[in-house]
């Protein structure tokens, strides 16, 4: 895994985010984000995530598989988390390439909703994808989820297609 640190100004304070490596005994708490922010997604009726879907086993392969995992803070409270993963062929089936890097997991603590930290979060990612060679920076989300459609391709993503699994379908993002 990539070791990085790094402090972003937030738009509505003067307080730096500090973007860096998560490691194994924050498992807990990425899963606490997860589940926190899809416990939200439900009660706005969008069930891109379940709460029930994710567990602590899911975290510590993410941080031992190859994938990039990261944990934002701002003022030493975790506000954000995010995976990068080198390879996606199970979402972007043929279009899968070595040219890309994948976001994953991307979520933010909605107790500091409105501060631009999502914003920032795609921000150094999009950074970490290109600085390791990358040409594209790739995401995916429900189809149905309307509002995170608009956010990604307001924040500059390009709808590239459509996906349908069993009971869902996906929009996949490029930039």
């Amino acid at each position: 895994m990539e070791t990085s640190e790094t402090s972003e100004t937030s738009n509505s304070s003067n307080s730096s985010i500090v973007i860096r490596s998560a490691s194994l005994s924050e498992a807990p708490i990425i899963l606490n984000l997860w589940q926190n922010s899809a416990k939200w997604l439900n009660s706005k009726g969008i069930y891109q995530w379940r709460p029930e879907f994710f567990n602590v086993d899911q975290v510590i392969e993410f941080l031992t598989n190859g994938s990039d995992v990261y944990i934002a803070e701002l003022n030493s409270e975790v506000v954000g988390t995010y995976i990068i993963t080198w390879s996606d062929p199970f979402i972007w089936k043929e279009l899968d390439n070595l040219q890309s890097g994948y976001i994953h997991r991307f979520a933010v603590n909605r107790d500091y909703k409105g501060m631009g930290i999502g914003n920032i979060l795609l921000e150094k990612a999009e950074q970490q994808i290109k600085s390791r060679g990358k040409t594209f920076v790739r995401l995916d989300c429900m189809a149905d989820n309307s509002r995170l459609n608009v956010y990604y391709q307001d924040y500059g993503f390009n709808y590239i297609r459509t996906i349908n699994g069993d009971g869902w379908s996906a929009n996949l993002y490029e930039k």
